[in-house]
């Protein structure tokens, strides 16, 4: 399975991450599935967690956090399912799902921290 990806490198084609004033995360798992979920990154853990999204849709991914993080597929960037790249403290990325499954992520920093994410028709 593999899902298409809005972009890449954390960035939307200016060369600069985007910055977020702050967003709160919209809880989908457990319930209907959402077009766009924003997934805070916080005390070295991705909220919510686990998540539920629509064909389609988007998972915004925004690092609150004092480290850099990033939240990938796969460490083989041509199997990635999708690749925010590093985001930096403030910094978000958002990413597009294109196919249905269940798809765990993962920071490359810090490979404790691990989400899952469920797209679906």
């Amino acid at each position: 399975m593999a899902l298409t990806v809005a972009g890449c490198g954390g960035d939307d084609g200016d060369g600069a991450a985007k910055k977020t004033t702050g967003t709160t995360p919209e809880k989908s798992a457990g319930g209907a599935a959402k077009d766009a979920v924003t997934v805070n990154i916080a005390s070295f853990k991705f909220q919510p967690d686990p998540i539920k999204v629509k064909v389609g849709g988007t998972v915004t991914f925004v690092n609150q956090d004092k480290a850099p993080h990033t939240a990938q597929t796969d460490l083989n960037a041509k199997r990635a399912e999708f690749d925010t790249k590093r985001l930096e403290t403030g910094d978000e990325k958002t990413v597009k799902l294109g196919k249905p499954g269940d798809f765990k992520y993962f920071c490359t920093f810090h490979r404790f921290m691990e989400g899952t994410v469920e797209v679906v028709e």
